[in-house]
């Protein structure tokens, strides 16, 4: 099987760490952190997060939805197995009263930090600070119920968007060994197997573009969708990039 790239392995280095994300209500905090978290008061954070929505989605349905869901109403597939529900992102009412600085201290310090659920894990020294402001961009997307408009002409490549996105259920090289599938038990086949290769491009296609259901339980999708995040051709390069995990 072929190995992944550098690109990855830095991604790899990136993402290590927790799986689930903004599992309990968010609240407040005050105090320096050593993320750098960005000061509104300087404009810094409406210079940056407010351009990435798109990537925030990216990387919400690689680590988020599972226990928030593919919308964000709190309903992913492993949801019920938390001692806490995970926070309804669509509560607009509740996120009016949050700042975008108290939320991106939310993910950085997890919920421990916040004296809620442990299921929230600490991102600050997992994540950049600007991936995590991509997060709380949209977030905001979420509960101000806008849509995200795709970048027809993204300069992301099937290697960053694998490393972005795919690699915490399917792990570096695709055998289905990623941090969030080895955390809550997924069985997931290698995409180098012989069961997934024999799939037609257009079946590989649809699958990534529709998602899949955990058949075993109501609702439960293990696999998000991707049409509303990726284009038609970065779906197309995924594929691409699946046949090449089974060659030697």
């Amino acid at each position: 099987m072929r190995k992944h790239t550098e690109r990855n392995r830095r991604w790899t280095a990136t993402f290590l760490g927790g799986a689930l994300m903004l599992s309990a209500a968010l609240s407040g905090c005050s105090g320096p952190h050593p993320s750098e978290s960005p000061t509104e008061k300087t404009g810094e954070w409406q210079a940056s997060a407010a351009e990435h929505p798109l990537d925030g989605l990216r990387l919400y349905l690689g680590y988020c939805f599972i226990c928030h869901g593919q919308t964000g109403k709190g309903d992913g597939p492993y949801a019920a197995s938390l001692s806490a529900p995970p926070a309804d992102l669509t509560d607009k009412g509740y996120f009016d009263r949050k700042t975008d600085r108290e939320i991106y201290d939310f993910i950085s310090k997890g919920g421990i930090a916040h004296g809620k659920s442990i299921h929230m894990r600490p991102f600050g020294m997992q994540l950049t600070r600007q991936q995590i402001m991509d997060i709380v961009a949209y977030v905001r997307v979420l509960n101000e119920e806008r849509p995200v408009e795709l970048e027809k002409q993204s300069g992301n490549t099937a290697d960053d968007i694998y490393g972005m996105s795919c690699i915490m259920c399917h792990g570096r090289d695709g055998e289905g060994d990623g941090e969030i599938s080895r955390k809550l038990g997924i069985a997931i086949r290698p995409l180098g197997s012989d069961a997934v290769q024999a799939m037609t491009d257009k079946e590989l296609y649809a699958i990534i573009s529709g998602g899949i259901a955990d058949t075993s339980r109501a609702s439960a999708g293990y696999m998000p969708a991707w049409s509303n995040s990726l284009t038609d051709e970065q779906i197309r390069q995924l594929v691409r990039y699946i046949r090449e995990l089974a060659k030697p």
